[in-house]
């Protein structure tokens, strides 16, 4: 920028200087000619004035006239008659009796007129000026005086003119570039500063400030300058806080939420939404939504509420998710100016399950229920019925129904327990668990009912295993289960090995048996609420379908994993892992 304003300056500078000097020597020039015009007439006066003083003598001797008024006026002296006869010329006498009527000046002489004429002399070689007074009469005749002057001198002087000129152009050139080149680096330093300050902003370091200390336009532009920036930096830090606010809300809504303006380009899509429709190329903003999502009831919806101007509600599936979808109108009603087309799309996926749960847990509740109270309710009619019945089939009978009673108050005890642990308010206060103890115990009761199938019980428990936090009764809960699941389902004379040991922050409880075992297709569902492998062995010895369901629940509650291993008549292994933290 320096360089092309010193540039600009510089032609500048000549421009006007070559233009002043210009039109400086045409005024001198000017002024010289008129000056050497007036001497001419003024002499051609004064020679009149003479040669009318002589025109008493009889002979005027116009040569030497000539000669003497040439002297004088250091000019060329020319007497000629009306009819264009040369008398005497004060520099040329091969010129006499030459007629001069075709010259200009004698022609505009003879016509009565002050005759002053610039042009080239054949006889001088030279430029000159021509003065010609109308005739006079002298002595009967009449005569043209003509006077003439070189121009030569005007030469000399316009080679000193342009010599000086040029002189002093270039000392003048040599000060005001030095002069130029200071005042212009003081200009554009606050240029410089302004443009250096500029490149801080476009960082976003908007604390920077321009130092200027003139009191001129730029010294204004510069106070104006930082005003801006000040007032820049206030509005972007209101608007990072504002946007950090919505990305905090945005990320912590729980709802997917996408926003797209007339032309179909996406102005807003929240992790939430990147998550349900699993997007993971980056930033999303900009692109069109038929390039980001492929979901054809989604795009209509959005491009419906965008046409028809109505909100809908509906609901889609992607990705082995159900998606409750809401769209709207982006407006704003002040204005009356449209936006866009935003949908808030809510996963209901485990609203669904939770319902298909429900509805499937009401069912399976209703047909456990069904079975033990029909059973007591036929024996209990029958006994009514029965008025002559022998003490063998009573007791057969009360038996049924006993056993149905203790079958109907383990199931209505288990679904308690479940709810129990499934209802976070309901939790005990924990404690630091004793496993050893807490695993005995439960043993102690377990140990009647493997005796009674003649099953060996084989118990690897070790002595330093540090205690766990947690709720006592539902870490023996977890235990009781197990085992008792292995006792009912090992055939006699099998065996059960329950191991305890601690690996790596993590407590370990394996209960395994050597009973009929469980099939690969039957694992996976092995801990959902009344699934049973074999449902007539289980009703048959008194399962209600929901130990497994009961320990999964209080496992998670530990924060833990349960893994089964198991093979359909080698017998099966359950193990527990709980962290101790």
């Amino acid at each position: 920028m320096k360089r092309k304003i010193l540039i600009t300056y510089v032609i500048l500078l000549l421009i006007g200087t070559f233009a002043t000097g210009i039109i400086s020597h045409t005024f001198v020039k000017n002024i010289y000619i008129s000056s050497v015009k007036e001497k001419l007439l003024t002499n051609s006066n004064l020679i009149i004035d003479t040669l009318l003083l002589k025109e008493k003598e009889e002979k005027i001797n116009y040569f030497n006239l000539a000669q003497k008024f040439s002297r004088k006026i250091n000019g060329r002296v020319t007497f000629i008659e009306d009819n264009g006869k040369v008398l005497a010329d004060s520099h040329n006498n091969s010129i006499i009796f030459e007629n001069y009527s075709n010259k200009p000046e004698i022609r505009n002489a003879i016509k009565g007129k002050i005759a002053n004429i610039k042009r080239f002399s054949q006889i001088t070689q030279k430029v000159s000026i021509y003065i010609a007074n109308p005739p006079i009469k002298i002595n009967n005749k009449n005569i043209i005086v003509r006077l003439s002057a070189s121009l030569e001198e005007i030469n000399h002087v316009n080679e000193l003119f342009f010599k000086y000129m040029l002189l002093a152009i270039f000392i003048g050139m040599i000060i005001a570039v030095f002069i130029g080149y200071y005042q212009i680096d003081h200009m554009v330093k606050p240029v410089k500063e302004l443009t250096k300050v500029t490149k801080y902003i476009s960082k976003g370091k908007f604390h920077k400030k321009v130092k200027i200390y003139t009191n001129d336009e730029i010294g204004e532009l510069g106070e104006h300058f930082n005003i801006m920036a000040s007032k820049l930096n206030h509005m972007i830090n209101e608007i990072s806080e504002k946007n950090s606010r919505m990305d905090a809300i945005l990320i912590s809504i729980v709802n997917g939420i996408i926003a797209i303006d007339d032309e179909g380009k996406i102005i807003l899509f929240n992790p939430e939404a990147e998550r349900l429709f699993n997007i993971y190329k980056g930033n999303t903003l900009g692109k069109n939504i038929k390039d980001v999502i492929d979901h054809k009831k989604l795009l209509y919806m959005m491009k419906a509420t965008n046409e028809r101007k109505v909100s809908l509600e509906d609901e889609i599936e992607i990705n082995d998710k159900i998606l409750k979808v809401y769209t709207a109108l982006v407006e704003n009603k002040e204005m009356k100016e449209m936006f866009g087309v935003l949908a808030v799309i809510q996963d209901i996926t485990e609203m669904r399950k939770l319902e298909n749960l429900r509805k499937e847990f009401v069912s399976n509740v209703s047909h456990e229920l069904r079975t033990p109270l029909t059973s007591i309710s036929g024996f209990v009619e029958t006994l009514k019925k029965w008025t002559i019945i022998n003490e063998s089939d009573r007791m057969k009978i009360l038996d049924i129904i006993e056993f149905e009673t203790e079958r109907l108050k383990r199931l209505i005890n288990d679904i308690l327990k479940l709810s129990e642990i499934e209802n976070m308010k309901l939790i005990k206060e924990k404690t630091n668990i004793d496993v050893k103890k807490s695993i005995s115990e439960v043993l102690y009761l377990i140990k009647p009912l493997a005796e009674n199938k003649n099953i060996q019980l084989e118990i690897n428990i070790g002595d330093n295993l540090k205690a766990i936090v947690g709720n006592i009764d539902w870490f023996q809960q977890i235990i009781m289960n197990l085992c008792e699941n292995a006792v009912k389902y090992t055939v006699e004379g099998g065996k059960i090995t329950i191991k305890a040991t601690s690996y790596d922050e993590y407590l370990f409880i394996s209960v395994k048996d050597t009973g009929v075992g469980i099939g690969k297709e039957d694992i996976p569902r092995i801990f959902e609420r009344f699934y049973r492998v074999d449902k007539a062995r289980s009703r048959q010895i008194g399962g209600t379908g929901l130990g497994l369901a009961i320990v999964k629940h209080i496992v998670m509650e530990f924060n833990g994993e349960i893994e089964v291993k198991s093979e359909v008549g080698k017998g099966s292994e359950f193990i527990v892992k709980l962290p101790y933290v």
